[in-house]
This record gives C-alpha cells, structure tokens and sequence, in this order.
C-alpha cells in the first residue's frame, strides 16, 4: 500500500510539473488580428476561384478524366469540374485575355441558369455560332479571328482532352444560329 501511494505521488508529481511546464513563462502565443491572418489556408477568397498563385496546368496537367466523363456520376462530373477543368479553363482564358476573363467561373460556359438546366450543354446563353462553312462562319472569322483561333487551336481541343471526348467541338458548348 505504501508503495502504491509513493508511485500515485510520483505520478501526480510528473503530471504536475508537465503541466507547469507545458504553460510556460514564456510570452503567450499572439491572436491573430482577424480571421483571415491565420496561415491554415482555409479561408476563401472574396475572388475564389478566380485568382491563382501557380500553374493549374503545371500542377493538373491537360489530361482526361480517370474514369469516362459518360460514367462518372453527376457528383463526380461536378468535383472534376470544379477541381480540375476550371482551373486549367481559367488560366487558358487569362492568358488569352486576363482583363476580361478576370471573373472566369462556371456561369462564364454554363451561364447564369446552369443550375436550372442541370448543367446542360450547349448552352444558348453564349455566342452562338453560324454553320462551319457558311458565309456567317466566314464573316465571324473575318471580324473576330483572334476569338476564333484561341477558340479553335486551344479551348476545343483543352476541353475535348479534358473530358476524355476525341469529337469535341464548338457545339459541345455553343449553340448554333
């Protein structure tokens, strides 16, 4: 019994100087101001999603989805869109045009009633292009050539990796006139 009690003292004893020692004198650990002055990396951007600090094709990279885009389920189209296309369809559009494409979300391919629709495409509430070939489809290359060609040489055949898709074209996302 008297053992018993020199080893619950000698543990008491431990425990208490750990917990002394554990407050320490030192200055107390500093509060930050707000919020957002934590370095956990949680917070959310007023801008989010729309601001980046590296490469999402670098870090991603321009490649197909693991699974068929016909056999992923509606939530996994939804996190692989959110996760990996708009990132990468961000930084292809701010550097076609960093100034307009600033606010580059979803609403800018799926427009304002995505949800509506089900995040159906094409979509009427962009562009809509004339028949390849026809006089129309002459005259939009004439007078927004540049549009057409980043269009043509970098966001179809991005997209069309991107879901796995080797037949994509403009009307998977514009309707035609």
């Amino acid at each position: 019994m008297a053992r018993l009690r020199r080893v619950l003292a000698l543990l008491a004893l431990c425990a208490g100087a750990s917990l002394i020692g554990c407050g320490g004198s030192g200055a107390a650990a500093a509060e930050p101001d707000s919020e957002s002055d934590d370095d956990w990396g949680d917070e959310v951007p007023e801008t989010a999603g729309t601001e980046y600090t590296g490469s999402a094709i670098e870090t991603l990279g321009i490649t197909g989805p693991d699974t068929p885009w016909a056999d992923m389920s509606e939530e996994d189209r939804e996190f692989y869109m959110i996760g990996k296309v708009l990132p990468i369809m961000h930084e292809l559009f701010a550097r076609h045009d960093a100034q307009r494409y600033d606010g580059f979300s979803c609403e800018t391919c799926h427009g304002n009633n995505m949800r509506e629709v089900h995040f159906e495409m094409p979509v009427a509430t962009i562009f809509r292009l004339p028949e390849p070939g026809s006089p129309g489809w002459s005259a939009m290359e004439a007078t927004q050539g540049e549009a057409v060609r980043f269009m043509r040489d970098e966001v179809t055949p991005t997209m069309g990796t991107l879901l796995g898709m080797d037949d994509y074209t403009c009307f998977h996302c514009h309707t035609r006139r």
